[in-house]
């Protein structure tokens, strides 16, 4: 009994010990400053997308790409070839063209912090020039 004891309440320490791991992504209000011509816009749905209300923008997959965590911009590496905070998969699961240069595009997004913390979210947006 003593140990079952021992064994519920150690492990009931370690349970407390472990930190909140969530990461508090926010919307970008808008297109980011220096994303300019080709450019990747997502929102977690199409009225927010409708709102410029976006979750993440690259300049068309290349650096930098943007997330916003508790309301800063971040500029992250879309492809995570550069050290950095927080990693990112894009998973893009259905694209339709929409005319000669864009196309709209569903999928996941997956944000990973350095301490392994993770957001995942359904992403709506477009990609073109």
């Amino acid at each position: 009994m003593s140990k079952g004891l021992l064994l519920f309440f150690s492990t009931m320490l370690l349970v407390s010990c472990v930190k909140d791991k969530s990461i508090a992504v926010t919307q970008i209000e808008g297109f980011a400053p220096d994303i300019m011509g080709c450019s990747c816009y997502y929102a977690v749905d199409e009225a927010h997308f409708q709102k410029q209300q976006f979750i993440y923008i690259d300049s068309y997959e290349t650096t930098p790409a943007y997330i916003s965590i508790n309301d800063s911009l971040i500029a992250v590496d879309p492809k995570n070839v550069q050290k950095s905070e927080y990693t990112l998969d894009v998973e893009i699961e259905e694209e339709i063209q929409l005319d000669q240069e864009r196309y709209h595009r569903e999928g996941t997004l997956i944000i990973t912090d350095k301490n392994g913390a993770v957001y995942s979210t359904s992403i709506y947006g477009e990609c073109g020039c």
